[in-house]
């Protein structure tokens, strides 16, 4: 007899540094819903993952309360093809050999619904970007390779790949009905009509759509600053627990190197990537993109 799992009634699939930790947290308050311990599982996103098998993933969701709503967010399933994580190179190696992500997810999980974060893709790219940045030392990365050359020579990021929303969008609606996906936009969905947005979520999940959690009165967390970047950077050795407390939020706060951060060049390289998808994506998400200002 197959075993039956407890599967996630919904997935966060995107964007990237796009609210979705923020928009987790909202539905984690919910009395509604009942969340795994881990936002991201990624079982979908990674080869290495998926090898690991669906009782593996599965298992993320076991001991949670059955009468109650569960999910994850997971970033990486606003793609195509499931990528290697631990390849060698620097490159994007994906698993030709297995379905695209949506086929992947809507095989195994048919009833569950996706709710997707759209962000400017200028201003996501710089913030993934400095995301980046903050472990450049980990990856053995120097800190000011600047924006247009590490999207170029670490591709394996996917710096870029991550704000061609059209491209993978008109993937899932092959797969995922319209009732079943709920598409916001940060500028406006969240900076805009934080509440209202809320209570929209909820009420497409079939929740109490009227709960005010607490996150209504927070704002999503911003990116590290330059400052603090280059702080953690050239000190970590000695400062690098401070840098990261709250105490480092000071550098945040008077960021005085800001502006050596991004150049013009990489901001014409992110405008000439996602510049020619703009009138595309508007026409798929049936609403202007008036709040996009791709860096300008």
């Amino acid at each position: 007899m197959e075993e039956t799992f407890r599967k996630p009634d919904f997935l966060i699939i995107g964007a990237q540094k796009s609210a979705t930790t923020w928009l987790w947290d909202v539905l984690d308050s919910h009395p509604g819903t009942d969340l795994p311990g881990k936002k991201e599982i990624h079982f979908f996103g990674g080869v290495e993952n998926y090898k690991k098998g669906k009782e593996w993933y599965y298992n993320h969701f076991k001991n949670l309360d059955q009468t109650k709503l569960t999910g994850e967010a997971s970033t990486s399933y606003l793609y195509d093809h499931i990528p290697y994580w631990n390849n060698s190179s620097n490159l994007i190696e994906v698993s030709h050999s297995l379905p695209t992500i949506p086929e992947l997810i809507t095989n195994e999980i048919p009833n569950v619904k996706i709710i997707v974060i759209l962000r400017d893709p200028v201003s996501r790219a710089i913030s993934a970007y400095k995301h980046n940045m903050r472990k450049a030392n980990r990856n053995n990365i120097a800190v000011k390779v600047g924006l247009k050359n590490f999207a170029t020579h670490y591709p394996k990021f996917r710096t870029l790949e991550y704000g061609y929303y059209a491209r993978y969008l008109r993937l899932w609606m092959q797969f995922i009905p319209p009732e079943k996906m709920l598409i916001l936009t940060y500028e406006k969905d969240i900076a805009e009509a934080k509440m209202h947005t809320i209570s929209k979520v909820y009420e497409f999940l079939g929740l109490d759509k009227n709960f005010k959690p607490p996150e209504a009165d927070t704002v999503p967390n911003k990116s590290w600053s330059w400052t603090r970047i280059l702080f953690n950077y050239y000190t970590k050795p000695v400062f690098g627990k401070f840098i990261r407390s709250k105490y480092g939020k000071v550098l945040d706060k008077y960021d005085l190197l800001a502006s050596f951060a991004i150049s013009k060049k990489d901001i014409e390289f992110l405008r000439a990537a996602y510049l020619p998808e703009h009138i595309e994506l508007e026409e798929i998400l049936g609403r202007k993109l008036t709040n996009w200002k791709y860096g300008h």
